[in-house]
């Protein structure tokens, strides 16, 4: 057996927590899926939880792309979208 202490940012925390709310009859396919699944459960389980806030850089990024949509959007002819 073994003893793991794991630092896990905000973001990943708090998806790992919507994957359990989404899903709550997640059943697992195979034994690995059942290891993964179990694994995640522990990580979120609130007597697990040593510290709420640990300070640290944050480990979520967003970018935003936007498409710039041509004038002619007929399908007859060939469309050229641009990021």
């Amino acid at each position: 057996m073994k003893k793991i202490e794991l630092l896990v940012g905000d973001y990943e925390y708090s998806h790992i927590e919507e994957i359990f709310e989404n899903e709550k009859d997640f059943k697992p396919v195979n034994e690995q899926d059942q290891v993964i699944i179990k694994a995640l459960k522990e990580i979120i389980n609130k007597k697990n939880l040593k510290e709420e806030n640990v300070g640290g850089k944050e480990t979520a990024s967003t970018t935003v792309k936007k498409v710039h949509e041509p004038e002619n959007k007929s399908l007859d002819e060939k469309v050229e979208f641009k990021i």
